[in-house]
């Protein structure tokens, strides 16, 4: 009888030791099975990498030898097999070769999307190109300024962000939008008033008129002018300084926008102007832009704001993205549609 209870009481032990040993066992038995399927599947995915670098380096040689076409072949079999950013980048500039901007700007956008790091100076460049064929000055601009957070020293992106600058302000003067609005006229009174007495003025004729008209009240209320030229000229250097003097106010719409803005441009000369102008950016709130700016914006004041968003705010590094924010809305507002004629 002691036997048997020895026995039995053996075999309890030697359960529950299976029993603990088992899950142990399992857990090793998985990680073996994933440790084979791994090192059976690292060749396939090793393979598919060469493959692709193969036909990514035999576009370009293609590209090298003037080839477009055929290189971007080899690109396309290339990402097929793996898309990467390198071959996308390629073939975006085997596209502007071909006079495509379209491809050219979406291939550089899905590089930048895949790999904005190892890529981003070629893929930004390139879409900058790209976008300036299309007419996209601003947004080329913007493309040429990233490249050059990548690579500050490169003269060739200074050169590319300035073409595209001068393109987009050449556009703003050549062919702005005018603000119409309607405006109730008098009519001879045996003619009845009624919807039909609202017309249609284009507001750069208005505004020229009333300024014509003050500028001629104030010249005729206006005293002979004394010629103490050195005295006037301390008078408005005086007067710019008071002006530099006071803090910026945040415009309530755009007629205010306006007004302060060119106040700031006719002080170009003083050395506080570009930084208030940029002050007076940021005190629009983008998603008040829309509003604000519905009735559009003189092409001067157009071209200018654009300058000073990306000199004096975007290139302050820790204002980058909002500057960057503020374009893009500018860009979207309807008002803004300019073309050349």
């Amino acid at each position: 009888a002691l036997d048997a209870v020895q026995r039995a009481r053996r075999a309890s032990d030697a359960i529950e030791s299976v029993k603990t040993w088992l899950p142990d066992a399992h857990a090793m038995d998985d990680a073996m099975r994933r440790a084979r399927v791994s090192a059976e599947s690292a060749p396939a995915v090793n393979e598919r990498a060469r493959e692709a670098t193969a036909q990514r380096e035999r576009g370009n040689a293609a590209y090298r030898e003037g080839k477009y076409a055929a290189a971007i072949e080899h690109y396309d079999a290339s990402c097929a097999i793996e898309r990467n950013a390198a071959a996308l980048a390629n073939r975006a500039m085997c596209w502007l070769k071909l006079e495509k901007w379209d491809a050219a700007e979406a291939d550089c956008s899905s590089a930048l999307a895949l790999d904005a790091v190892a890529f981003g100076v070629k893929a930004y460049q390139r879409r900058g190109m790209a976008r300036r064929e299309m007419g996209k000055y601003l947004e080329s601009a913007m493309d040429f300024e990233e490249a050059l957070r990548l690579e500050p020293t490169s003269k060739i992106l200074k050169e590319e962000r300035a073409k595209s600058q001068r393109a987009f302000e050449l556009e703003a003067k050549i062919r702005p939008t005018q603000a119409r609005v309607k405006i109730p006229v008098e009519h001879d009174r045996a003619v009845e008033r009624g919807d039909d007495s609202l017309v249609d003025v284009d507001m750069g004729a208005v505004e020229n008129a009333a300024s014509c008209a003050r500028d001629s009240v104030e010249t005729s209320r206006r005293p002979a002018p004394a010629p103490e030229t050195g005295r006037d000229d301390d008078l408005v250097g005086k007067a710019a300084a008071i002006a530099a003097s006071k803090p910026v106010v945040a415009p309530r719409n755009g007629a205010e926008f306006e007004r302060a803005y060119r106040r700031e441009m006719k002080a170009a000369a003083s050395t506080t102007s570009a930084s208030r102008r940029a002050e007076i950016l940021t005190l629009v709130p983008p998603d008040k832009m829309e509003t604000m700016f519905a009735g559009g914006l003189d092409p001067d004041i157009l071209a200018d704001v654009a300058t000073i968003a990306l000199e004096h705010w975007y290139a302050k590094d820790e204002n980058a993205s909002a500057a960057l924010e503020w374009l893009e809305r500018l860009r979207a507002v309807p008002r803004f549609a300019v073309s050349a004629a």
